[in-house]
Parts: C-alpha cells; sequence; structure tokens
C-alpha cells in the first residue's frame, strides 16, 4: 500500500515539472534611440523636424535643439528617417541593444541645395552670325531644366563694339523675343540669361547682322499711344519707324532726298529738327519756335538750295540754315494775323495766313525775299490748308472745306483738293473728277503734295468726324485714279 502511494507521488511531480518547462517565457528587452537633426551646411540644429522610427511607424518631432528620442524600443535593427518642409530626407540603419542607447545624427541639406541648373540654351533663331535680317525680327532658343522647374529669361541686347546693353529684356516666361526698330546694317550681340529660381545659367553671345537701308518711296506720320511717330515705308508696303522720341510730325525731304525735316515737341516748345534717312543723326535747327494757331495745322519748307528752313512763328515767317545759324525774318503777316504754312520754289514763296479762327484763311504768293506780296484766295468761313507749289512754280495745291461749316472744333465737313494757276488766276476742283474717281462722301481729303515728278499727287483721305482712320491715297495730277497705298498714316511725303 504504502509503496503504491509513492509511485503515485512521484508521477504527479513529474507531471508538474513537466508543465513549468512549457509556461516558460523569454523577457523582453527594450532600450532607448535618441538622436538629433542638424543642417548640414551650418550643423545648427532644426527643429520641428519630423522623424519616423521603422519598423514600427512611430513618429516624433525634434525640439528646438534638434533632439529626438524615442523610449522602450525593443531591441533591434531599426531604420530613421528624418524629413522638413523645404528640406531633403535623410535615413539612416541603426542596430540597438539594452547596454547602448546610441544617439544618432542626421544631416539635412534644404531644397536649393538639391536643386539642378537649368541647361545651358542653344540657339534656333537667327542663325549664328547670320546677315541681312529685317530691322524687326524674333529671338528664339531652347533650354530644359532636370528639376521641370519653371524658368524664366533675361536678354541682354549689344551694338557690336559696346560693353552698355542697347536694351535688356527681364522676367521673360517663354523662350522668344520679338526685337523691333533695330537699325540697318549694324551688327548685334545678344545673350541669354537662364534663371530656375534657385540657379542661374549664363548662355553664349550669338550675333547677326541687320540688311542694308531699304529706299522708301514715302514718308508719313502715324498717331501711337496719343502722339505722332514719323515712318517710312517702301512701294511694297514694308515700314520703319524713324522716330521715338517725344511727338513728331509733318516730315518734308530735302530737295537731295537725303534728309527729313519734321516739327518736334521733344524739347516741350515745337521746334524744328533734322534727321538722316533712317532717322540717324537727329539735330535740332531751330532756336525761335514754330508756332501758329493750332500745332498740327503748321507746316514748314525747305528752301529750294536744301541749305535752309523756312517756317512760320506767329506772325513772322523764318528763314534759318540747317545748322541752326543765319536766323532772319522773311515777311510779317498782317494785323491781327499768324502763318500757319509756306512752300517755296525757285525764287517764289506761297504762305498761309490765318486770322484769330480756323475759318479766317488767306493764301499769298510773294518773292522768295519775301517782297510783293499778293492774295489770290481767301475764305473768311471755311477750313484752308496750307498750300505747295508745283515743280514749276505754276501750280498752288491745297484744300478747301466746301461745305463752309464751323464749330469751335474747327472741324470740316467736305474739305476737297483744289489747284490754283498763278499765271491765269484759275481754281480746278481736283477731289470730285466723276462718279469713279470722287472720293467718299462724309470725307476729307488733306495735306496734298506733288511728286517729285510732278505727275502725281499724294495727300490724306479721312472720315469728316475726326474719328476715323487716317489712310494716305495717290492720285493723277489732275485727281483721277485715286489709290489706297497706306492705312493708319497722314501728312505724307514722296521720298
Amino acid at each position: 500500500m504504502k509503496s503504491t502511494f509513492f509511485y503515485l507521488l512521484l508521477a504527479c511531480l513529474g507531471t508538474l515539472l513537466s508543465c513549468n518547462e512549457d509556461l516558460y517565457i523569454e523577457p523582453v528587452q527594450l532600450t532607448t534611440i535618441r538622436g538629433r537633426v542638424l543642417y548640414s551646411p551650418t550643423q545648427q540644429p532644426l527643429g520641428n523636424a519630423t522623424v519616423r522610427l521603422t519598423p514600427g511607424n512611430r513618429i516624433v518631432a525634434t525640439d528646438s535643439s534638434g533632439l529626438f528620442r524615442f523610449d522602450s524600443v525593443i531591441t533591434g535593427t531599426y531604420t530613421i528617417q528624418a524629413s522638413k518642409t523645404g528640406y531633403g530626407t535623410e535615413v539612416a540603419t541603426v542596430e540597438t541593444s539594452v547596454r547602448t542607447s546610441p544617439l544618432i545624427t542626421l544631416l539635412l541639406r534644404n531644397d536649393q541645395a538639391l536643386n539642378r541648373p537649368p541647361s545651358t540654351p542653344t540657339l534656333v533663331a537667327p542663325a549664328q552670325n547670320s546677315t541681312g535680317q529685317p530691322n524687326s525680327l524674333i529671338l528664339r532658343w531652347k533650354a530644359t531644366d532636370p528639376n521641370r522647374d519653371s524658368l524664366t529669361y533675361q536678354v541682354q541686347l549689344f551694338r557690336s563694339g559696346s560693353v552698355t546693353p542697347t536694351a535688356t529684356f527681364a522676367n521673360l516666361k517663354v523662350d522668344t523675343l520679338v526685337l523691333n526698330g533695330l537699325d540697318y546694317n549694324t551688327t548685334y550681340l545678344w545673350q541669354v540669361v537662364i534663371t530656375d529660381g534657385t540657379n542661374s545659367v549664363n548662355g553664349p553671345v550669338w550675333s547677326f547682322q541687320t540688311g542694308t537701308y531699304p529706299e522708301f518711296s514715302y514718308l508719313f506720320a502715324r498717331r501711337m499711344n496719343g502722339q505722332f511717330q514719323i515712318f517710312g515705308a517702301t512701294a511694297s508696303g514694308t515700314e520703319t519707324q524713324l522716330t521715338r522720341q517725344g511727338s513728331n510730325w509733318r516730315p518734308i525731304v530735302s530737295p537731295n532726298r537725303q534728309k527729313v525735316a519734321f516739327i518736334s515737341n521733344s524739347a516741350t516748345d515745337l521746334h524744328l529738327f533734322v534727321m538722316n534717312l533712317d532717322g540717324s543723326q537727329r539735330q535740332q535747327v531751330t532756336t525761335v519756335p514754330i508756332a501758329g494757331l493750332l500745332p498740327t495745322d503748321l507746316s514748314f519748307c525747305w528752301s529750294p538750295d536744301g541749305t535752309q528752313l523756312l517756317y512760320p512763328s506767329n506772325d513772322r515767317l523764318y528763314a534759318v540754315r540747317t545748322d541752326g545759324t543765319g536766323l532772319r525774318a522773311v515777311a510779317q503777316a498782317g494785323s491781327g494775323r499768324v502763318w500757319a504754312g509756306c512752300d517755296w520754289v525757285s525764287s517764289r514763296i506761297v504762305a498761309r495766313s490765318t486770322g484769330t479762327s480756323f475759318y479766317d484763311n488767306e493764301l499769298q504768293v510773294m518773292n522768295a525775299d519775301g517782297s510783293a506780296p499778293r492774295m489770290f484766295y481767301a475764305r473768311r468761313t471755311a477750313r484752308v490748308g496750307n498750300p505747295v507749289l508745283s515743280i514749276t512754280g505754276q501750280q498752288v495745291l491745297f484744300t478747301a472745306d466746301v461745305a463752309d461749316f464751323q464749330n469751335e472744333e474747327g472741324r470740316q465737313l467736305d474739305s476737297r483738293l483744289h489747284s490754283f494757276d498763278l499765271n491765269r488766276n484759275t481754281l480746278t476742283e481736283l477731289s470730285v473728277v466723276n462718279l469713279q474717281t470722287s472720293k467718299v462722301a462724309g470725307t476729307n481729303d488733306l495735306d496734298p503734295r506733288f511728286s517729285p515728278n510732278g505727275a502725281s499727287l499724294i495727300f490724306t483721305n479721312t472720315d469728316n468726324t475726326g474719328q476715323g482712320v487716317r489712310s494716305v491715297y495717290t492720285s493723277d495730277v489732275n485727281g483721277a485714279n485715286r489709290k489706297l497705298i497706306l492705312s493708319q498714316a497722314e501728312m505724307p511725303y514722296w521720298r
């Protein structure tokens, strides 16, 4: 009996020992991971950086000293990733144990330091060292950015031999640039500077040469942004702007066809200027201003030999050499009258004077020295234009409003071309020849001129409201065969 009990007790103890072995669990070993995040170039701490621990996907933020800490981390191998808005991302691997608490340093760089610069620009057009280019053209180039950043361009334009840019075009968002008003027969250099907001790249220097100066057939004035500017135009219609400083109008070509005189307000008062046909070597001629009742109604002329300019200044007609010397009074207007315009051919001068009204007009002819003045035409109730002489000095061409309309603005309703024969004292109307070659009703013909060979006329036509487009026409000397040659143009002159 005792022996049986003893064997049962041993069996129970063996069972209990076996159960204790199955329930044993390895204890968890924990540690701490500490570190700091610094700005790489300066080693300064970066606060509020995001630090991620993987595996586990635990996230903490650095304090103002750039420090971070993960507590109660099971020992093992982890990846730590630090990032911050405006900076790059840095990753490190750490192996932990219960005996160590590693201090990890992660160095971040800002996005700008990671940004790669744009490519050097390549030329598209015009071709390098090309010649014969027009004075208005488009510059084209190409560039790329490895980070696909938006690119901004600056273009500097130089004349050959100059270290100072002729023009600088900044903040361009496209890889093209339209150039206007380039000088003829000139070599230009240009360079593109590209920026992606972080890096700038200077392109190579490219060059092109403009073509020779064209042979203009006409000169005219055009209204632009509230001012007048002078243009030249070829027979085919190619136009070139010749003036840009101030307001400039009434271009008149010298007898030798090499110079242009015009009226300008660039010196505040109205003065006469002279320049080359390409707009270069502009110089003021007058010291006594050109003046009269209405600035845009004023006109002047060259002397037959091209050495002087004859012009009105209120009640005086003055002559002055083109170098500004030799000012002299040629004629004086009658009491209460002022001169408006004049022309000079051979030994004969023709001139227009006005009273205190736009509608009080007299045309006179006189000798070249101002002697023997004779009035041959007068209108006291209508607008009259400035007279010009034919090649022989026998015919006087001018405009006059046949409607006899008056208002405070000096409006005209039906201004027509007229020719007066000084030898025969006869007046001929030229605007209405027949139904096929008459001016359009409701328009005004203005500012007529004879062609250099005397066989044609050139003049302006516009709506009589004064608000319509002004266009330039030519016709036969008798007014027939009217032909439109220029739009948005006025005050024409033959080249």
